[in-house]
């Protein structure tokens, strides 16, 4: 009794410290140093004009594909595109949603041709930083996945304009 009583307290104890929290997965995110580029609903997709919109606490960002948009022109851009708000600083903002408490940051992937209005897709690993503002831009970079089958991811870097 008193062996199987020890190699069970060695069992738990071998197990208690096996399998605690893993801190050598390091981030969820990896910046390429790149225009941001990458797919969107399994179409390639790359970077080519923006916006932000301010606030004092926040930043809302759109980064589109299109060459012909006016990006401070409402609806000027067409096609694939990525949105996102972050707050009003330079920062790293690191991805996550809780549906517990349905709270989290994230981006969201748009494909205007998929469907009737549209398809959003939620990305939810990954992360965003702005890395400058300035009176007239927003610099930073980029790498998100939308988490399920990852037929949406975008890694890069990316300037925009700043609308008023």
């Amino acid at each position: 009794m008193k062996l199987t009583s020890k190699a069970l307290f060695l069992c738990i104890a071998i197990l208690s410290f096996g399998c605690g929290d893993d801190d050598t997965d390091g981030p969820s995110y990896d910046f390429k140093d790149q225009v941001a580029q990458g797919s969107i609903n399994g179409q390639s997709w790359t970077f080519v004009s923006g916006r932000a919109s301010i606030s004092e606490e926040q930043l809302s960002i759109d980064l589109a594909a299109d060459s012909d948009a006016v990006p401070c022109e409402a609806f000027s851009f067409a096609g694939l595109k990525i949105f996102f708000t972050v707050d009003n600083k330079v920062a790293l903002t690191e991805l996550f949603f809780d549906l517990e408490n349905f709270d989290g940051k994230t981006a969201t992937f748009y494909d205007p041709d998929d469907g009737e209005f549209g398809l959003n897709i939620i990305a939810v690993e990954g992360a965003i930083e702005i890395l400058s503002i300035t009176d007239n831009e927003v610099k930073g970079r980029i790498d998100v996945r939308d988490g399920h089958d990852n037929t949406s991811s975008v890694n890069g870097n990316f300037t925009v304009e700043i609308c008023q």
